[in-house]
């Protein structure tokens, strides 16, 4: 690969090659060069104001603030557009591994499904000590917390998980709204 993209992108990318979903490790590439982009151009632009003499530069006036620069540095419009297609491809790629449903987990009883964060429905053996009080599939949301039991079969814990994702999502909604 020319424009190397990081190894741990690089490593996601390979899995989902290695899943079935071509499509989503291109997007995940595109989406980080272009991220990588974006980072140098924001950097080439902020090091532009600070590189000036005594008397401020004269912004043209296509420039403008963005919400995601915490410098408070003008962005011009190409930065602008390159941040603008970057959250595309983001919310394409998010669309795209929420539509795949449940992923399985190469080596493990393990799936994962994108729903506003990544879940987590994996299958335990009983143990009470660790808090697995049955066999079977529980679930861990995107708040890192503690596994769920869902069901005792896969079948059914995917469709049980899958409800459960929706309605916590809605009450998660209801709090916010």
């Amino acid at each position: 690969m020319n424009d190397p993209v990081g190894t741990e992108i690089e490593a996601t990318a390979t899995w989902l090659e290695e899943h079935a979903a071509p499509g989503a490790a291109t997007v995940l590439r595109r989406v980080a060069r272009q991220r990588d982009q974006a980072r140098r151009d924001l950097a080439a632009e902020r090091s532009r104001p600070t590189a000036a003499p005594a008397a401020p530069p004269q912004q043209p006036e296509e420039t403008r603030q963005s919400a995601d620069d915490p410098h408070g540095v003008p962005l011009a419009p190409d930065a602008a557009r390159v941040i603008a297609m970057l959250r595309t491809d983001l919310a394409r790629f998010q669309a795209l591994a929420e539509r795949a449903g449940w992923v399985p987990d190469g080596g493990s009883k393990r799936l994962w499904r994108w729903r506003e964060g990544w879940w987590e429905l994996g299958h335990r053996k009983k143990n009470p000590k660790d808090g697995y009080h049955d066999t079977g599939w529980y679930l861990w949301g995107p708040d890192g917390s503690f596994g769920e039991w869902v069901a005792p079969h896969k079948a059914d814990a995917m469709t049980d998980a899958d409800r459960l994702i929706t309605q916590r999502l809605a009450a998660t909604a209801e709090v916010k709204g």
